[in-house]
């Protein structure tokens, strides 16, 4: 099953990178909320979508449950017929779009929204190289500095 892009989600992972959150607590915390949680709920939700036995049983209970409602009877048929318009609406297989190839600039929210996405992501990956390499040199200068100083430690 593919997850469904969230940008939020990266901007998440992005926040706790910068405010230095260890990589092992948020890569378990992503792997429990992504792989356990977050993909159950879209399995769900994918199968009873796309299930239409399951979505002809749910609009059935849900029109028994209304006709309960006192005064809701006469509001039953329009409700069945605006859920069957709205169903046959998103089932129907959408038109074929032709596909055209743009020689301009595409300024539209979702390409500048991505630029910033990526922009911030390739910040974010130099951020971890350049402080990966600093913890290093920071750990070599500390054992050269041990070897020359031994007594330094024992202060």
């Amino acid at each position: 099953m593919f997850q469904i892009p969230n940008p939020l989600f990266d901007l998440a992972g992005i926040m706790c990178g910068q405010f230095g959150i260890p990589f092992w607590k948020f890569f378990l915390a992503t792997l429990i909320g992504k792989a356990i949680i977050k993909t159950h709920i879209q399995t769900v939700f994918i199968i009873s979508v796309c299930n239409n036995q399951l979505l002809d049983w749910i609009e059935n209970e849900l029109i028994w449950i209304l006709s309960f409602i006192p005064g809701f009877d006469s509001y039953l048929p329009t409700l069945t017929a605006k859920l069957h318009s709205v169903k046959e609406k998103y089932l129907a297989a959408p038109p074929p779009v032709p596909s055209n190839i743009k020689d301009k600039w595409d300024f539209s929210f979702a390409s500048i929204w991505n630029t910033i996405v990526w922009l911030m992501l390739m910040n974010f990956f130099v951020k971890i190289v350049n402080a990966t390499a600093q913890r290093y040199l920071k750990k070599q200068q500390d054992k050269s500095l041990a070897e020359i100083l031994p007594d330094s430690t024992h202060s």
